[in-house]
């Protein structure tokens, strides 16, 4: 296996904009205790899975329970109703406005990601892919979409665009 750059990425901590837990500019897991954890099934990254609770249990975080959450709709209904949790990158809170991101305290989690590919017959443009996924991972604040018209938007009955 050939294997390009890697890219760190910070994990944080999502949660809802309205929770107390939003006003500091950083949160230590100890402060997350009593909270359940929203997570990926473990059976899609076990390793990672695994990770990310020992390194809770480590720094004073022992989530009530693992919430499995497959998508992001899914994580972000179970931090809105309360009670919850989930520790990710900051680009997934950017998708749903009424949740807010902190970094960790001491950055304890960080996602690590390269492009792989095989180390023989490779697409000669492999190299050059693992370069660019990296550089557009690395970026911190992506270029945002063009403008939607809110009628366009997936989401119409949840928010009424003319409303504050």
């Amino acid at each position: 296996m050939r294997f390009g750059p890697p890219v760190a990425v910070p994990v944080g901590v999502l949660l809802p904009r309205a929770s107390p837990l939003a006003r500091p500019r950083e949160v230590a897991l100890a402060d997350l205790a009593g909270l359940d954890l929203v997570a990926a099934p473990r059976s899609t990254a076990p390793g990672w899975y695994d990770h990310v609770l020992d390194v809770c249990r480590r720094h004073g975080f022992t989530p009530g329970r693992v919430r499995p959450a497959s998508n992001p709709e899914f994580i972000f209904g179970l931090l809105l109703s309360g009670g919850a949790v989930a520790l990710e990158p900051e680009s997934l809170a950017r998708r749903e406005p009424r949740i807010g991101w902190r970094p960790l305290a001491g950055q304890p989690l960080v996602k690590r990601t390269a492009a792989a590919w095989p180390g023989r017959s490779a697409h000669p443009a492999a190299p050059m892919f693992g370069q660019l996924a990296a550089e557009v991972l690395a970026t911190v604040e992506p270029t945002p979409p063009a403008a939607v018209a809110p009628s366009a938007r997936p989401w119409p009955v949840l928010f009424d665009a003319t409303s504050d």
